[in-house]
This record gives structure tokens, sequence and C-alpha cells, in this order.
């Protein structure tokens, strides 16, 4: 029977021990060759037993190292084995792939090698570390691969040694994290892009808030311009028939003034006089609606209150307005309560003109004023039995230049109402009314000592 050479080179060895030790022809009897047969048999069928243990071991043996092989080339992450220079001493199959080299061609080679330019130091710096805590903690690299291409790597691993001849090595495990990192980008930059999205979203509603300011002071502005418009052609109306009329009831009495004064007859002058006295009171009127007016449309009007005597104010404001009085007509006045008040007397004077010449002027019959001061606010009542305001004219009363239909035979620019509403409101107070056709009107104004603050 053939044997193998392991076979073999024991059997060698078992003849030279037997030549060593030869047995005496003399000490042999047929029993002990009989015995030392039979031992030999057996030892025979030992051996045989022994190495067909040991050859089934070595069969596990190498199906243990192929599928230690298998696992260690087709793991799914790198492995690497490096000693202290930095040498590859052995890789598996997915870290040559990662790389894009070849086994043959990695083995023996400086894994600094396949770094970028720049980390080689900082590799060096983990390793001996590593070789000197005996674990290789987590570092990131950037690694070349043959085909020029990159990718990012995680790195990490420990420390052995080897027991055959001592020497130390690192097992480094390799993960390919491109995707990681590339997501990480994206991720950045996403949140880069809803950083930029949030300042646009902000700067575009700072840019509505400013182009809603600038409508809106466009169409302020056009609407003023509007408004200027209308009152220009308003006044060029109202100036060419409202002011006329008193120049003209002037010139026609100064006429028949030198004509009566040429003839002698002195006894209608008089009448002439104040004639031309009404007619210089409403030329002076209408010019004064216009410039309160402007004056409240332009904002100059100043608000400075001051303590004076309600009734003094009275009976002068009273006093004044007897001269357009009709015939058989009075203002009656009363006041209830503390006399002293703390309002603006221009203001306020301007107010009742306008009130008390429009009762007036729509009535034949006698105009009723009155004040109560209740802690400081000043209520005023102006009441007439006149010829009152249309139910449909009523919701324009206090437009600028607006005149209902029941007084387009009186004169009038239209403004007196909408000037006392913009006085009210100035002096911080609220003017409300009753009006019936026919019947008259009563116009409530009431007014804070103090304004009310401004937000």
């Amino acid at each position: 029977m053939a044997l193998n050479p392991v076979n073999k080179a024991l059997r060698q060895k078992a003849e030279a021990e037997v030549k060593s030790t030869p047995l005496s022809p003399l000490d042999l009897t047929m029993d002990k060759v009989k015995s030392l047969v039979h031992e030999l048999e057996v030892h025979q069928v030992e051996l045989e037993m022994q190495n067909q243990e040991l050859r089934e071991t070595q069969q596990l043996l190498e199906k243990s190292r192929d599928e230690y092989s298998d696992l260690f080339d087709f793991a799914p992450v790198g492995y690497l084995i490096i000693d202290e220079k930095g040498t590859i001493v052995n890789i598996n199959l997915t870290a040559c792939h990662m790389l894009g080299v070849d086994r043959l061609q990695l083995k023996d080679k400086p894994f600094s090698a396949y770094l970028m330019i720049g980390e080689a130091n900082s590799f060096f710096l983990s390793l001996r570390q590593a070789f000197n805590t005996g674990i290789l903690e987590n570092i990131e690299f950037i690694i070349n691969r043959k085909d020029k291409t990159n990718f990012y790597a995680l790195l990490s691993g420990t420390v052995d040694t080897n027991p055959n001849n001592n020497e130390r090595f690192c097992r480094v495990a390799m993960q390919d994290i491109t995707e990681i990192r590339n997501m990480e980008i994206l991720q950045d930059r996403h949140e880069d892009l809803e950083k930029e999205n949030i300042k646009i979203e902000k700067y575009n509603l700072e840019l509505e808030k400013v182009v809603l300011e600038r409508t809106k002071e466009l169409s302020e502005a056009l609407e003023s311009e509007k408004d200027i418009n209308e009152m220009k052609s308003a006044f060029i109306s109202i100036a060419s028939h409202e002011l006329r009329t008193p120049v003209t009831i002037i010139m026609s009495s100064v006429i028949l003034m030198e004509k009566f004064k040429n003839i002698g007859d002195y006894n209608k002058l008089d009448k002439h006089i104040q004639r031309i006295k009404l007619a210089t009171t409403n030329f002076t009127s209408i010019l004064d609606d216009f410039l309160s007016l402007e004056k409240l449309e332009k904002g100059i009007v100043r608000v400075k209150k001051e303590s004076f005597d309600i009734l003094d104010f009275a009976r002068i404001l009273t006093d004044k307005m007897e001269s357009i009085l009709k015939p058989e007509q009075h203002i009656h006045y009363s006041h209830e309560g503390n006399p002293l008040i703390l309002q603006n007397q221009k203001i306020l004077h301007n107010i009742l003109v306008n009130l008390l010449t429009n009762a007036i002027k729509y009535s034949e019959t006698d105009v009723v004023l009155n004040t109560i001061n209740n802690n400081g606010e000043l209520t005023i009542f102006v009441k007439d039995k006149g010829i009152g305001i249309p139910q449909e004219d009523q919701k324009n009363l206090f437009k600028r230049f607006f005149r209902a239909e029941n007084v387009r035979d009186f004169q009038g620019t239209g403004l007196g109402l909408s000037i006392v509403k913009r006085y009210v409101e100035l002096l911080g107070g609220s003017i409300e009314y009753v009006s019936a056709l026919n019947k008259g009107s009563t116009f409530k104004i009431q007014l804070p000592e103090r304004n009310p603050p401004l937000f």
C-alpha cells in the first residue's frame, strides 16, 4: 500500500526506533511472539483510526478555513490587516473592489498611497495611537480609487499580535459612507434652501407690505388729487354764482345810493347800507368757509384749550348773530351746569356760527341754543323748526360741497357742515342730528374736556 508523505515519515521514525532497541532472539518464546503480534495488530488498527481522525480533522479545518476565507473576502465591509508601518499585509475582496485594485497589487503596499493628499499624516498619527491603545477609533478619509474617482470611508479597528512571530498588526474595517455623506450634504443644502426660502418669504412679505403702503399712498395721492380737482370745480361753480350774488347786491346798492344822493332822497340810503353790510357778511362767510377747509385739509389747525365762561361766550356770539336774524326771529339760549368750561374758543365759535347760520337761514321762527356742562363734558344743542333735511339726502350731509335738494334756492357753499364735523373731530368730540322734512332739525354735539390719546 502506497503511503502518503506524512505516514511515510512516521514509518521511517518507527523503524529507526526499532533498530535502536533490537530484541534478543533468546528472549522470544512462542507465546511472546503471539502476544507481540497481537499488540502490533492492535497498534496498527489504532494508528489507522488516528490517521482517519486526523484526515477528518484536516478536512474540517480546510472547510473552516475556506468558510472563513469566504466570510473574510465577501463581507459587506472591507477588511484590511495593516502592520505598524501602515503596509497592507492582507485585504479582503470587498476592500479590493472599493479601491478598484487586484489583491496581489495591494499586498505589501502602503495604505496611505490611496489617501487624499494631506491626509497621510493624519492616518499615521491615528495608526500610531491605535498601536498604543489597542483600538483604532472611528476616523474618516476620502480614499482614491484606481480609476481616479474617490469615496468617503469610515475606518475602525483593533490591534492584535501574531502568536507565531509576536508581530503586531491592526485589523481594520473600512465602510463606504459616500451615500451617507451625500445625504448629509443634500440635507445641509436642503436646510440652506429652507433658510433661503424663509428669507425670501420674509422679503416677499416685506415687499408686499411696501407695495401695499405705496399703493395706499398712491391711492390717497390720486384721491387727494381727485378731491382737489373736485374742490377746484366746485369752487369755480360756487365762485361764479355765490360770490357774484353779494357783489351784484353791493354794486346795485351803490348805484342806487348814488342816484338817491343826487336827487336828495336820503331816507332810502339806510336800507341799501344794510343790504351792503349783509352782502359783505355773506361774502366774508363764503371766503371763511374756503379758508377754514384749506387749513383743515393741510392739518395746520392747532388745538389749544383754555378755560372760559360759556355764558359770556354765548352772549357775545348771539349778539353777533342778530345782524342776520329775520324780522321777528330770535335766538333763545340756556345753559346747565358750571359756566366755566375748558375748550378752544375759536374752534367752538366757528362750529356754532355755522350751525346757527344754517338754523337762521332755513327757518322763519326762533332758534334754540342750549349748552350743558356735565363734569367737564360739553353738550350743545342747536334746534330750529325750519325746512328740515330730506331723508334721501341725510347720508351725504357731511360731505364737502353737498347741498340738499330743498336748499338749492338758498345761498351757500355746501361746506359748512363738513367743516363743523372736522372741527368737532379735531376737538375729540362727536356730532349727530335728527331732522324731518318741513319740521326742522336738531344738531347735538358732545365735546370732552380733554382730547382722547392718539394710538
